[in-house]
């Protein structure tokens, strides 16, 4: 949905290098407001929820045809709220998630992330801080001149200078003494007299007399200087407490501001989501009200039945219209075509030669193009009786088609094609014009383009339901035991009856909590092959491939992985399946491993279901209700395949019925 006409938006655009290489990388950019809504005056709509958006086989972020995405500036006049920001949090393939925040401004038409994005990875949180300090502004006048100081301390008496001598004695009464006059160098004794000076002598001295101060002045001296020194502590002991009142205000304003900026920030600020998660499924967002009818959402198409052919030519039918994937280069009429993509992502083209036409994904481990995701929808609408799908024709190429959400088959079907890495035509033919939605679902099928008469269109399917992944083992990812792969097995069955078109087969055969074996462990995996893509709800089904070890050594690994998905997929709906048992008579590797899971799982807050005694637990490990095993004596020859282990095509059917049973149990009403 578009923004409203006449709203400033900016557009943001993104283009992402893999440093090995220089390909293109692969990944999601999620955009989040750091509040929970927003408004805007004269616009009837509240703008809240967050978008995640991934990168195209050229490693530009899109949104659907758009190179870029629009998103709505921080400054908008009289929004409500009127500060906040954007979090951006970039998940590219194989590195860890990023995140920070940015502003944008009304006054910015085009913003490339790059140019604010902190590619620092030791600093992973930022967050809003002021500008550098300006210039110094210019000096004010100057004040006025202060009160005189109180008078300094009298300094002792110097020394007394050099005498000039005597000149000549005068003549007359009044004479003065020559320097050598005799009286001049007999020292003589005064006689005492005190008493003739005191009060009543007969010479008393006065204080004005000597210079003295009089007992009155002295008082009056006194009480001044004793006003003068109450008057001057008080000024101090004011701008003091003034001073100490504005640096603790200071200090407390920049105490909130860091509270405020933890606080936005943190995931779990309250800690209340870790206390509802402790005891309720986390933010569930499903509900068995919403799911499909069963009948319908795992049915067969009851219309006119299409007629399909294949044929090794990369020539469509003249006149046709390439629609080609995004990232395949466009020549003569070629347009890029609106296709949906679900069950996987990183889609990339090859390097060289024909693989320069062909898109596949990379998404699942080791995340290339030549060994990566081989499992994986394509939807699009269109009004055309006839269209053709171009692809290059691999061993164990299969697919599936669904026309308006029916399967036309049960099963995954063989492609048809002859020689192995050549490009070949699959011709559709839907025996008349009127608009449907098509679906195809693929196992190692590169993908070329859709061609389409000119008298026919195409549009986009958006996908709904949320994002639906397993990560697992063989028991996901298929075996020789049934048909079609990782497309074929109980994991596709039950996105349908839970209603999630986006289904993301994760699984490794040979992997699990400890055991690697060609691939990696599930807690290598994890980063680039779940939480970088972000699932709505999550099932680890696992322990079959570890049984034989070390218990602690499970426990350990499954504590480590939940605690990497809590943390990476805080409001993800995570289920947690023990180990799988193939026979009525499970070994005690085996029931002690899915006794160790289901710790875990208790442990870190997620539901668990048993394979081995269809015992379902919810996030607190309580008993919610039992339904009985899985594989039981009676069962097992119809349900488990050749090798002993893994499931038939019955048994991948069995499998879904039971599975979805288990989680809506554990949904809400």
């Amino acid at each position: 949905m578009p923004f409203p006409e006449g709203l400033p938006t900016t557009l943001l655009t993104y283009t992402a290098v893999n440093p090995a290489g220089g390909g293109p990388a692969t990944g999601t950019v999620e955009f989040a407001p750091t509040v929970p809504a927003i408004t805007l005056p004269g616009h009837e709509t509240v703008f809240t929820g967050r978008g995640t958006y991934a990168f195209d086989a050229l490693g530009r972020l899109v949104d659907g045809d758009q190179i870029g995405v629009r998103l709505l500036p921080n400054d908008v006049p009289d929004a409500n709220p009127t500060t906040w920001a954007w979090l951006v949090t970039v998940r590219v393939t194989g590195a860890p998630a990023r995140s920070f925040y940015i502003r944008l401004s009304t006054s910015q038409p085009t913003v490339d992330l790059a140019a604010l994005d902190h590619a620092d990875p030791a600093r992973a949180q930022y967050v809003l801080v002021p500008g550098p300090q300006g210039e110094p502004g210019p000096a004010g006048p100057a004040g006025a001149d202060g009160a005189p100081g109180e008078q300094g301390p009298k300094g002792d008496t110097g020394e007394m200078g050099p005498q000039p001598p005597l000149g000549a004695a005068g003549a007359g009464p009044t004479i003065a003494l020559r320097s050598d006059d005799p009286t001049t160098t007999n020292p003589r004794t005064p006689l005492a007299h005190a008493g003739s000076h005191a009060p009543g002598g007969t010479d008393p001295l006065t204080a004005a007399a000597i210079g003295a101060e009089t007992p009155d002045g002295a008082q009056a001296k006194a009480d001044a200087a004793q006003q003068a020194a109450i008057t001057a502590a008080a000024a101090d002991a004011t701008t003091k407490a003034q001073a100490a009142q504005t640096a603790a205000v200071q200090a407390a304003a920049t105490d909130t501001t860091s509270q405020v900026a933890s606080h936005t920030a943190g995931t779990d600020p309250h800690s209340d989501r870790a206390w509802a998660r402790a005891r309720f499924l986390p933010t569930a967002t499903s509900r068995r009200r919403d799911l499909p009818d069963p009948a319908l959402a795992d049915g067969l198409h009851t219309g006119t039945a299409p007629t399909i052919t294949t044929t090794q030519t990369t020539t469509p039918t003249s006149g046709y219209i390439k629609y080609a994937p995004p990232g395949v280069a466009l020549t003569g009429t070629d347009v890029t075509g609106p296709f949906t993509y679900a069950g996987a992502g990183g889609f990339q083209i090859g390097t060289s030669g024909a693989n320069l036409s062909y898109v596949k994904p990379t998404s699942r481990y080791p995340n290339t193009y030549d060994s990566g995701q081989s499992v994986w929808a394509l939807e699009f609408s269109t009004d055309a009786a006839v269209f053709q799908l171009r692809f290059q024709h691999q061993t164990a190429a299969m697919y599936r088609l669904s026309i308006d959400g029916r399967k036309a088959t049960e099963l995954m079907q063989p492609v048809g094609g002859t020689t192995a890495g050549s490009g070949h035509m699959m011709t559709v033919d839907l025996g008349s014009s009127a608009p449907r939605r098509i679906r195809f679902d693929f196992s190692t099928v590169p993908f070329g383009g859709i061609y389409l008469p000119p008298s026919a269109t195409m549009w986009s399917s958006p996908l709904q339901g949320g994002r639906f992944m397993v990560l697992g083992d063989s028991i996901s990812d298929g075996s020789a035991q049934n048909t079609g792969g990782g497309a074929g097995t109980w994991f596709a069955r039950a996105a349908r009856l839970l209603g999630a078109p986006d289904a993301w087969e994760q699984g490794r055969g040979g992997t699990g909590y400890t055991a690697a074996g060609s691939f990696a462990t599930f807690g290598t995996r994890a980063a680039a092959d779940v939480i970088a893509w972000a699932p709505t709800r999550l099932v680890i089904w696992g322990g079959y491939n570890d049984n034989t070890g070390s218990q602690s050594a499970i426990a350990t690994a499954a504590a480590d992985l939940y605690v990497q998905i809590r943390a990476g997929l805080p409001d993800c709906e995570v289920y947690v399946i023990g180990c799988w048992a193939p026979t009525g008579s499970p070994g005690a590797s085996i029931t002690n491993t899915d006794t160790t899971l289901r710790t875990a799982a208790a442990a870190a807050g997620y539901p668990f279901i048993s394979p081995v005694t269809g015992s379902v637990y919810d996030a607190t490990g309580a008993l919610v209700v039992t339904h009985g095993p899985w594989i039981t004596a009676g069962n097992a020859a119809a349900y488990i395949g050749g090798d002993g282990v893994h499931p038939t095509d019955a048994g991948h059917v069995y499998l879904s019925r039971r599975i979805v049973a288990a989680v809506r149990e554990l949904m809400p009403a």
